[in-house]
């Protein structure tokens, strides 16, 4: 009776060290995909960015507000594009893939929105993701004439005009 009652252990022993082996693996498996993609905006682009005016016209240079659930970009003279429920994807360091939801507003159309941003020190470049598909870090030179760069309150007509 004392050897089937350590059979009876062994094999129960076994049974579980079974069952949490295969919970394990399938545990993993679900982290692997999961960590590409997450909810929401990174922290390292979270803030408020600020690129200079470009015409005599322009009563404040565009700027990006970036929170952990949306970003938003504004031009002077134009309606806010907010994209939400969104979703980013680390790229490579310092660049982001983010994917959202533009809101309709004004002439701004709503739909689908699948952006790509770097950034560079204290600078904000932004591109869509075909651009990038194509050329890479390249797509973000334009961008580079005139960048966003972070900031702690907006700035007004006062700042300089930036000629592209």
């Amino acid at each position: 009776m004392g050897c089937r009652s350590l059979k009876k252990i062994k094999l129960f022993r076994i049974s579980l060290l079974m069952l949490l082996t295969v919970i394990g693996l399938s545990a993993g498996s679900l982290t692997v995909n999961a960590a590409s993609w997450h909810h929401g905006t990174p922290k390292e682009i979270r803030g408020l960015y600020q690129g200079k005016r470009t015409s005599q016209a322009e009563g404040f240079g565009y700027y990006y507000t970036v929170t952990s659930k949306s970003f938003t970009l504004a031009v002077s003279n134009w309606p806010l594009q907010k994209d939400v429920h969104l979703k980013y994807k680390k790229l490579r360091p310092h660049v982001y893939r983010l994917v959202g939801h533009t809101q309709k507003r004004g002439i701004v159309k709503g739909g689908h929105s699948d952006s790509v941003v770097y950034r560079k020190g204290k600078l904000l470049l932004t591109t869509d993701y075909k651009t990038y598909q194509k050329k890479k870090l390249k797509a973000f030179k334009l961008d580079l004439k005139n960048p966003a760069k972070r900031t702690h309150k907006l700035s007004g007509e006062e700042g300089p005009i930036v000629r592209s």
